[in-house]
Parts: C-alpha cells; structure tokens; sequence
C-alpha cells in the first residue's frame, strides 16, 4: 500500500479520535458543572419546603386553637412530618459544606423548639380551652423563634443562590467552550474528508471503469444463458399445457354427454309430475266442493236442530213454569222438586243448543263484530252484577280491582262482556266453595302496539301443564267426569279464543295445579281515546263484593 493510501486510511481515524477524546472531556466538565448546579437548586428547594412545612404547621395550630375542629390539625401534621424529612435531606445535601451545616446546626434547635411550642398550645387548646392556648400564643415565644429560623433560613438561602450564580456562570463557560471545540473540530473534519475524498475518488474511478466493463460483459452472459432457460421453459410449459387442454377436452365431452341424458331423464320426470299434480288437483277441487256441500249440509242441520229442539225446549218450560203457578190446578208440594229439575235440566240443555250453534257461526266466519271504542272500567262494572248471585250462591269472594278509568280499547261490548263472563262462570265452577276469584285491567305493550290486558284469575284446582295447550280445543273438557258442576260441552273457552282473535286481540292462559288459574285477555287500545265521564264513575264505584 502507498504512503498516500496509508495516510487516507489512518487519518481520519487520528482526527476523529482526538475530536472524541476532547468533547468527551468538556462533556464530562459540563455534566459536572449541571450536577452541581441540581445539587444547589436541591438545597434551595429544601431549605425552602422546610420553611413552608414549618409555616403549614404554624397554620394548623391557629386554626385549632381558634376552631377548636380537629380537621384544621391536617396541614399540621403533614408540617410536622415534612420537617423531619426536609431536615434530614438538607443535612445530607450539605455535607462537605462547613459553613452551611453550622447554619443548619443552629436552624435544628430552632425549628425544634417551635414545633415543640406548637405542640405545646394544641395541646393546651385540647385540655384547658382556647384561653389557656390563646396565653401561650400571647407570650412571644413563638414569633421569636420564627425571627431567628427566618434569619437563619435566609443566610442559607442567600449563601445558595450566591452558589447557585457561580455555578451556572461555570457551566455557560463549560459549555461554550464544548460548542467551539465540537465546530472548530468538526472544521477541521470536514475539510480532511473533503481533501482524502478527492484523491480516493480520482483513483476510484479508474478502477470503476474496468470494473464496470468487466461487469458488463458478464451480465450480458448471464442475459443470454437466462434468455435460453426462459424460452427452453416456455416449450415445455406450452407442451404441458396442450396436454392438459386435451385431458379437459376429452371430459368435458363425457360431462356433456351425461348431462344430456340427466336433462332428458328430468324432463320426463317433470312431465309425470305435471300430469300429477293435474290429478291432485282435480281431486282438490272435488274435495273442496264435497267439504262446500258437507259445510252448508251441517249449517241446514244445525239451523233445523235449533229450531226443531229450542220450540219443545221452551214449550216445557212453559208448561213447567205454569204447573208451578197452580195453572190448571195446584200440584202436589213435592212435585215442586221434580219440576225445578226439569227446569234446570232444560236451561242446560237450551245452554248447549245455543253453545253448539255459536261455535258453528265462529267456525263458518259468519259471527258479525260491532267494533267501536269500549271503555273497559264501565264494562268491568257491568259484569259484576251478572256473576255475584252464582258467587254468593257458591260461597266465592270477587274483587274487581280498579283500573285507570281512560283506558279505552277498540272492540265489539257484546263479545267482550260474553268472554269476560263465559271466563268467571268457568272459574266459579272450577273454585270450591270460599274460594277467590278476581277481575282486573291494565295498559301494556309499546307505543308502536299498545293493548289492554284483562285478567281473570281464581284459586281452583288449576290446570295439569300437560293439558293447558288442550283446554281451548272444541269439546274438551279438562274435568269432564269430575262432578257435576262442571258439566258442559266443551266449547267455552274455545268460542272465547275465536272471538278474543276475531277482535285482533288473544286469550291466553297460566295455571298450577292446587294453586289456581289465570285467563289473560288482550286487546287492542285506542289511541287518543279517553273514556266519558259517566264511565269513569261507573270505574270509581266497582269495589270489591262478598257473599
């Protein structure tokens, strides 16, 4: 290597390492001269908490003495607290300051002596009162002492800041003198590198030029050897790809020709189904006019049984009412027996005619519905004189509780009261003797579909949970055979449902065995409806009745 190539190589290093080694040194100088300047603001800052901590105590004893109020003593015991602390921290950052430590060793007595003063008059506060506290203020001791620690502290602060300025002045002339070693050494850098990359760069680019020439003519080697492998790979990817073009061919054809006899296969599939559902519904239409025909067969059947049956039905309890009266002739006293129970055994049977034939109108949708605005609180009161002789008669306690007298529902009375009172009648048989049966309404649902929910509940025998999705089925009978108060034919409760439904409204049940049931009709309301005044009356007057 030449002597030139020995010194480009070696130089800079020289010049860096002897920058490196000089700013370290005035770093090094600087840092040292900011630690001393921390150390002194430190010793400021303590000298003043201490100061501070002693005035926060000072603080809460007056505000003790004068209050008497515990609360005032919180600075006082953080003053207390923060003194010995500051104190010690104070002592340790002033070792190797002789003159400074003397001054604290006379502030510690002092500082001492006062907090012990303040001690003094809380406690004289706490066991003699504010007098015996406010004498031991009043004796100058305590300002005297606080003279002598202000005095004191303001020496050590005046000695601080004094230090403070030296070693700040210190530390602005460190670092000058790091500022201009770095620029005149960076100078100095700058115009070496500029000069070692002149030369480097004269003989880098006689040595570029053959590199780069050599470089060229092996890429262009490698470019034709690259360009032989591509076009050799395309060959043989064009002949696996003719291949498998071939192999795909020769499925889709197989695919094809599958599909063909699949699609042929469907047609006459599809053929037979449409002949199929032909006949289906040719057989539909037939049957659809045999269900016509067997609908208005059993609609003639039950207009002629109810005219046939409720003339001979009427006419016995014509005659029974008129052989109770004596008309011919007065009968014996016990035939009145005989004929009371004919007279009930023909509203009974008069009750079923009529149930048979209002469950054939609500199956045929022939019931009509007068639907208007009903006010439930009046139609609640209504109910209750028609269900209180059956309570009384079996021992049974009603109570009606009251409702908001404005809720007004839109539905037709007559199908409302008939439900309501189908419902209590049902609970009156079901419910022994001094049992409780109850009627109530309220408003729920949202504003986008409010409804009126009337509930009837008893304490009877309730309902098995394996037959509550049975009960409004026609002609069930939950306790059929039971006993003979519960005889019936099994339509009420459906004929109720239809009828809640045919309202837009729903009725539904909740039951326990030995506990009793709850029949909850719903209704749709009517908004911005508010029932008449005599209505609200009728609502304030239902109350609760007992045999």
């Amino acid at each position: 290597m030449s002597r030139w190539r020995s010194f480009v190589a070696i130089g800079p290093a020289i010049v860096v390492l002897v920058l490196g080694l000089t700013t370290f040194d005035g770093i090094r100088r600087a840092r040292e001269s900011r630690e001393l300047v921390t150390h002194t603001r430190n010793v400021i800052d303590l000298a003043q908490a201490t100061f501070s901590a002693l005035q926060d105590a000072e603080t809460g004893e007056r505000g003790f003495i004068i209050t008497g109020d515990a609360r005032y003593l919180a600075p006082y015991d953080r003053g207390r607290a923060a003194l010995a602390r500051d104190t010690a921290a104070l002592r340790s950052l002033m070792r190797g300051n002789s003159a400074q430590l003397a001054r604290l060793d006379a502030l510690g007595p002092l500082i001492h002596a006062r907090a012990d003063q303040l001690a003094t008059g809380i406690a004289s506060r706490r066991t003699a009162g504010f007098d015996s506290a406010q004498t031991v203020v009043r004796t100058g001791r305590g300002k005297e002492l606080m003279d002598s620690i202000r005095t004191i502290a303001s020496q050590v602060m005046v000695n601080e800041r004094a230090l403070l300025d030296r070693r700040q002045d210190a530390e602005g002339d460190r670092a000058r003198i790091v500022s201009v070693i770095l620029v005149a050494g960076t100078a100095a850098a700058v115009a070496l590198a500029l000069v070692l990359n002149g030369m480097l760069l004269r003989h880098a680019m006689v040595e570029s030029r053959l590199a780069l020439e050599v470089e060229f003519r092996n890429r262009q080697l490698e470019e034709q050897n690259l360009e032989l492998e591509l076009q050799s790979q395309q060959l043989q990817d064009q002949a696996s790809e003719l291949e498998m073009q071939n192999v795909e061919l020769q499925t889709t054809t197989d695919t094809l020709a599958e599909r063909t006899t699949e699609l042929e296969d469907q047609a006459l599939q599809l053929e037979a189904t449409i002949r199929a559902l032909d006949d289906a519904n040719q057989s539909a239409e037939a049957a659809r006019a045999a269900a016509e025909i067997a609908n208005r067969a059993k609609s003639d059947f039950l207009a002629t049984m109810s005219h046939e049956l409720r003339t001979p039905l009427n006419a016995i309890a014509g005659y029974t009412q008129l052989m109770q009266l004596g008309v011919p002739e007065p009968v014996p006293a016990v035939h009145n027996e005989y004929l009371a129970r004919i007279q009930q055994s023909q509203r009974h049977l008069l009750g079923v005619i009529n149930s048979v034939l209002n469950f054939a109108r609500v199956e045929a949708g022939s019931v009509v519905y007068n639907i208007g605005d009903v006010a439930i609180a009046a139609l609640l009161a209504e109910v209750e004189p028609l269900v209180a002789p059956q309570m009384q008669a079996r021992g049974h306690r009603y109570e009606c509780m009251p409702c908001d007298p404005t809720l007004v529902v839109h539905a037709d009375p007559d199908k409302v009261r008939q439900i309501l009172l189908n419902l209590i009648s049902n609970a009156i048989k079901f419910t022994p003797s001094g049992g409780q049966i109850s009627l109530s309404a309220e408003a729920r649902g949202s504003e986008a579909e409010p409804f009126a929910s009337i509930r009837v509940r008893d304490t009877g025998r309730g309902i098995p949970r394996d037959k509550l999705s049975s009960i409004f089925d026609p002609f069930v009978q939950v306790d059929a055979g039971h006993s003979r108060a519960t005889e019936g034919t099994g339509l009420g409760l459906s004929i109720s449902r239809e009828l809640a439904r045919g309202m837009s409204g729903d009725l539904v049940v909740e039951s326990a065995v030995g506990i009793g049931s709850t029949f909850t009709l719903t209704l749709p309301l009517t908004a911005g409806v508010r029932a008449p005044d005599e209505h609200i009356g009728l609502a304030t007057a239902a109350t609760t009745s007992s045999p």
